[in-house]
């Protein structure tokens, strides 16, 4: 039981590490291309996310062979969508406040942002923007991963 524990701790956090470099990646190359005034661009990196928490669950479940615990595989959503949204937060506030402080008027005049948000408000939303979805992905994959009949026959 308590490897199990520490199996999904561990887990969850490598790849919300991975998908946190992932959401970085994106970013870079997004201001390298000249889509940083295009912030809804920014959201189809929550497509890393779901990636990361399937394949974090499906290693999990795995490792214990084929068996995954319900809230177990919502642990590991809500971990993979923390850790990944803090390492973004954090990258942004080192990027917004050295290198492009532009960035935060540009999400300003965004429609998707208020006018008065700030760099720790935007990095406290960044935060929530990645457990909540986290969460939420989570759920709707356990609907699946909790069978008994699923398998993973790829090793991922």
């Amino acid at each position: 039981m308590a490897s199990t524990k520490a199996d999904y701790q561990k887990v969850s956090i490598k790849y919300g590490i991975f998908v946190g470099i992932a959401h970085i990646v994106y970013f870079l190359l997004m201001g390298l291309l000249g889509l940083h005034d295009v912030v809804e661009l920014s959201f189809l990196s929550g497509l890393f996310l779901i990636i990361g928490i399937i394949i974090a669950i499906s290693k999990v479940k795995r490792l214990n062979n084929g068996n995954i615990r319900y809230f177990e595989g919502l642990g590991i959503g809500a971990t993979v969508g923390v850790v990944s949204s803090v390492i973004l937060a954090i990258f942004l506030g080192f990027y917004i406040g050295l290198f492009n402080a532009t960035y935060l008027e540009n999400l300003q005049a965004s429609a998707l942002f208020p006018k008065s948000i700030s760099l720790l408000s935007l990095m406290l939303l960044t935060i929530i923007y990645g457990t909540i979805p986290g969460f939420f992905t989570a759920f709707i994959a356990m609907q699946w991963f909790k069978r008994e009949g699923h398998t993973m026959t790829e090793r991922i």
